[in-house]
């Protein structure tokens, strides 16, 4: 019962649980109840990571969008004698880079502002007043009783006539702030800033920590002047700071509602209130010497103010303004800095304080006494000079809270955050205190990144998983792939789950679609490339173009901060799409990076760049969107560049193992189901496994079920394998993708130290397979002693990534991966590559095969992927089995080529039938032909011959894209009962006759009938005069 009870856990319905090899079933279910576990703790991450992140959402969540101005015209004219008011407003926006600009909407009396105001549409009100001020006090009353929580500001159009106001007036309560103009424009953004900042400085302090400036100033007439600059000064050097950390531009933009908040008093009490409110957040104080305390002016209110925030706050930076210079020292000697209100160079004595004792400047290293010792201009200078720091130094700046305070100007909050509390006697020594501040900066430096790309930093090359942006623009399908699987590395801890190995992505640089559509545009290329034929003269045009200067100096950066071998591989916008994935149709580039001078490196990176672009209008790939019905002007090309997986074997270069693994299996067998997945694994680089070549083949859940029986698996096992050669250092890329690689025998690595990991030795006498390399029998690449003998979790690390991914997709997924024993770190690690879709769609459509009796059936098949009923096909092009050579199957492939062109051009769709494995890069596993060769075919056979049997194309580039493209896919074995009437196909006429092929056009078209819920398959030989296209697409026979 308890069993039973398993089973249902582990496939979702009761069935037989036959006996398992070893742990296999234990396993099974331990992965299976960790699997929500695990994405729960996932989910739970992201939820984190997104919170954190929103912090700068969350910040400044009211913002002034539609202003009312009112005032008589009069004034309006004033107001705007100089340029339209909105025009002033959008022009101080611009220079200081703000966006959410408000809208100003005017009304020239009482009457038509209150018929406006009555909307409530408004965020804030400015009554302008030249001479009366009994009008617009009026007003203010009555829109307060309308809309108490609109802020209305009073404006004073000059000095003359603010001194008519009555600061006794009745309707003053009603103002939330005075101000005058003067003809001053930049007024108007302080004045909007300012109510910005007072309506959100609570939320945004208790959010975020936002720091606060104090300001008090009891006069209009100064404050209206002095508050607009203090904004401007504040919103530029918060800018420059952030322009000088490598981040995206989203996060720049948010990192500005990060600016400190500036709070306007006008009295002791007002003052003192803030303090106290927001005592934790204060960056500084600004403060006149004499305002009213008490209602009184109090000409020492200022030093009195100074000494209260002096004995909380030691370190409080506190600046005094006066236009009396002879209080200066008495200001030094409390501890605080001077400005003369009266200086013409205000503005730059203000940005002066503000760097020097704000850290809105570079961080001023200093020794007890004062002297400098280094300056450090952003957050990588700021941790390198920390690292060589003299102790005494690090405990000057450290007891004066310095560190915290200027990596809180530079809106790193979360730093900010972490060091403030602590002080010198919370550490054992200073050595102690040194290493916490610099692991929390690095630790802070990470957090920042999660969940983002950010601008390529050197610094950051020698940090795992390492990912980043070299140009703007998105990154195509395979980036966006890459970066989910980045984000899985940070947020699930898979060393909880998996022990023994590590999994990472090599470090990954993203050239965005940005860059190409500037190398188009710049040159005039739009029209030839999309438009005009492929040529071999387009590719030597693209290599001629030179790319961006802003790329040049980043790559040449990126090739100075590595000394890895690089793969450079396409990203198309199409690319790893759920239905059509586009997969290996355009370039991919491997490349040494091994030469002395890094020029010749660089030139060498450009080149396979360029060539990848030039692969987006190759005869592939336009034969692909053709038969896609996808529009070649609609893509566009990103380039990944990322270290190569891999280590050193002599003068080459691979990793042990690498490969394709899919979360649902087509054909599953023994006991397993499809949802165990599939995995393909073989050694050298991925290019075998994905072009085709002869891999091993195992289920991730039971790695110890034996696929294929010993004969098969001698027949079938690996031969070649792909190896970058080292020696290549100037390949030439022009020559295909195969330019710095080498197909090389296996025994080329058996000499390999981990060689025996993963061949085993054929025994003639037990007639077995012995895992290990010992003996002379013929070696197999079956990687025994890691999957039958758990030497490392591998199969374990693969399970648990198809799961998550194809939970976190909601659909199957594939990914292409690589596995290489020998690391720096001593650990094994498991580099995921690649995470795309895997089409798989529920049946639709009912398809009876028991109704084709067997003297009418041409084909039988069992192991077939499709669903639904195809009676339109009248052409075969087929390769006879008496004139198959597997010698000559390089020829064939130009055969097929010229009869697919001359179908084409009549408009026939065929059915293509041939011996081994269709599309592999290995000749002598079947017929080498790409997707642009056989175009046409709308359903191709792959078939066992005697003495040839190789396994089905599952897991290749070239069969991910036919099954995109609605291209049925049967399968003829030898032992499964599977069966083709080759006798039948040799009595009709020929169309046409090549050395290895033929061509059959039928008078009547057979009837193809495919089951995708069996994996059957039958041709009828002749459609029944009753049978339709069921399907939904016209010709259609693939549903999944």
């Amino acid at each position: 019962m308890l069993l039973q009870r398993v089973t249902t856990i582990l496939h979702g319905r009761d069935a037989e649980v036959k006996e398992v090899e070893g742990n296999s079933l234990s396993f099974c279910l331990h992965l299976h109840y960790h699997a929500l576990m695990y994405f729960n703790e996932l989910v739970a991450a992201y939820d984190q990571q997104r919170r954190e992140r929103n912090i700068y959402h969350d910040l400044m969540r009211f913002r002034v969008r539609e202003v009312l101005l009112v005032g008589s015209l009069y004034d309006s004219f004033v107001v705007e004698s100089d340029g339209v008011l909105t025009e002033q407003i959008y022009g101080e926006y611009f220079k200081l880079n703000l966006n959410t600009i408000p809208r100003v909407t005017c009304a020239y009396t009482d009457e038509s502002a209150l018929d406006l105001f009555r909307g409530g549409r408004f965020d804030l009100v400015i009554l302008m007043a030249g001479i009366d001020f009994e009008v617009p006090l009026r007003l203010a009353q009555s829109m307060k009783h309308i809309w108490p929580d609109i802020p209305i500001l009073l404006m004073a159009t000059n000095n003359s006539s603010l001194e008519n106001l009555d600061l006794k007036a009745p309707g003053l309560q009603s103002i939330d702030r005075i101000f005058v103009w003067n003809g001053y424009s930049k007024l108007f953004v302080g004045m909007i800033k300012y109510i910005e900042d007072v309506r959100n400085v609570q939320a945004d302090t208790m959010a975020a920590r936002v720091r606060v400036i104090l300001l008090i100033e009891d006069s209009v007439r100064y404050y209206s002047r002095f508050l607009p600059v203090l904004y401007k000064v504040v919103l530029r050097q918060t800018q420059n700071l952030i322009e000088e950390e490598k981040v995206t531009e989203t996060y720049k933009l948010l990192s500005i509602r990060a600016r400190p908040k500036i709070l306007l008093a006008s009295s002791f009490e007002e003052a003192q209130e803030i303090f106290e409110t927001y005592e934790a957040s204060l960056l500084t104080v600004i403060t006149d010497l004499r305002f009213p305390r008490n209602g009184v002016a109090d000409e020492e209110a200022g030093f009195e103010f100074l000494r209260m925030a002096k004995a909380r706050i030691p370190d409080l930076p506190i600046l005094v303004q006066s236009s009396e210079p002879r209080i200066r020292q008495k200001a030094y000697s409390m501890g605080a800095s001077f400005a003369d209100k009266n200086s013409e160079s205000l503005e730059m004595e203000l940005a002066g304080y503000l760097q020097e004792n704000l850290g809105f400047g570079a961080f001023r290293f200093c020794m007890p006494d004062g002297s400098e010792l280094r300056r450090a201009k952003n957050m990588k200078e700021f941790i390198e000079i920390l690292h060589v720091l003299p102790p005494e130094s690090l405990a000057y700046h450290a007891e004066r809270n310095h560190f915290s305070a200027w990596l809180m100007a530079r809106g790193e909050i979360q730093m900010s955050k972490v060091l403030r509390p602590y002080q010198i006697n919370d550490f054992p020594d200073l050595t102690a205190m040194r290493d916490f501040i610099v692991k929390i900066l690095d630790n802070v430096k990470k957090e920042k990144s999660r969940g983002i790309v950010a601008n390529f930093d050197e610094g950051m090359m020698d940090e795992e998983n390492y990912v980043s942006r070299l140009v703007d623009g998105s990154v195509g399908g395979k980036g966006r792939g890459i970066i989910f699987i980045h984000s899985l590395l940070e947020n699930l801890d898979f060393s909880r789950y998996i022990d023994g190995i590590d999994i990472k992505i090599p470090r990954t640089a993203f050239i965005g679609i940005d860059e190409f559509e500037n190398f188009l545009e710049s040159h005039n290329l739009w029209s030839s490339a999309f438009y005009g034929p492929y040529t071999e003269e387009l590719k030597r045009t693209f290599l001629s173009i030179p790319l961006s200067r802003q790329l040049l100096s980043r790559l040449r950066t990126f090739l100075g901060a590595t000394g890895k071998p690089l793969a450079v591989r396409s990203s198309g916008l199409f690319e790893d799409m759920l239905m059509v994935p586009f997969s290996g149709i355009y370039d991919t580039y491997i490349l040494p990076n091994n030469h002395p001078d890094i020029e010749v490196r660089l030139t060498q990176l450009c080149d396979a760049i360029r060539l990848i672009y030039a692969s987006l209008f190759s005869k592939e790939a336009r034969s692909y969107f053709e038969v896609a019905r996808y529009n070649l002007e609609e893509e566009r090309m990103a380039v990944v560049v990322q270290e190569l997986v891999g280590s050193m074997h002599g003068n080459y270069y691979y990793p042990h193992i690498s490969g394709v693994a899919q979360s649902y299996n087509y054909y599953p067998v023994s006991y397993t189901k499809p949802e165990d997945g599939l995995c393909i694994a073989g050694l050298g680089l991925g290019t075998w496994v994905v072009g085709g070549g002869a891999a091993h083949r195992f289920c991730p859940r039971y790695p110890k079920i034996d696929v294929l029986s010993p004969d098969q698996s001698l027949e079938n096992t690996q031969r070649y394998f792909h190896a970058l050669d080292m020696e290549k250092s100037m390949p030439d890329l022009s020559s295909g993708e195969m330019a710095s690689l080498s197909e090389l025998p296996i025994s080329q690595a058996a000499g390999d130290r981990q060689f025996s990991m993963i061949a085993s030795t054929w025994d003639p006498e037990d007639l077995r397979f012995v895992p290990g390399d010992s003996g002379r029998g013929p070696k197999v690449i079956d990687l025994a002693n890691i999957l039958k003998y758990e030497a490392l979790p591998f199969s374990d690390a693969i399970s648990m990534i198809l799961s998550i991914g194809s939970r976190s997709m909601g659909t199957p997924v594939e990914i292409e991966y690589a596995f290489n024993l020998d690391e720096a770190s001593g650990k094994p690690a498991l580099y995921i590559l690649q995470l795309k879709p895997l089409i798989h769609q529920q049946d639709r459509i009912d398809v009876d095969l028991t109704s084709v009796e067997e003297q009418d059936a041409f084909i039988r098949s069992e192991k077939t992927m499709g669903n639904g009923r195809e009676s339109e096909l009248s052409d075969i092009l087929w390769v006879d089995p008496a004139a198959f050579d597997r010698s000559e199957t390089i020829e064939m492939a130009a055969e097929i080529e010229a009869i697919d062109a001359r179908l084409k051009k009549e408009g026939r769709r065929y059915i293509l039938i041939g011996p081994g494995r269709w599309g592999t890069r290995d000749r002598w596993l079947g017929i080498p032909v790409t997707f642009a060769q056989i175009s046409c075919a709308k359903l191709i056979v792959e078939v066992d011959l005697p003495g040839f049997i190789v396994d089905s194309s599952l897991g290749s580039h070239f069969f991910h894209n036919l099954t995109s493209m609605n291209i049925g896919y049967i399968k003829i074995s030898h032992d499964k009962g599977d069966f083709i009437d080759w006798d039948w196909l040799r009595t009709l006429p020929l169309e046409m006759s090549t050395a290895h092929c033929r061509w059959t056009s039928l008078k009547n078209p057979v009837e193809v009938l495919m089951d995708g819920r069996s994996s059957k398959a039958v041709i009828r030989k002749r459609a029944l005069p009753s049978a339709g296209n069921l399907s939904d697409e016209p010709s259609g026979i693939i549903d999944g």
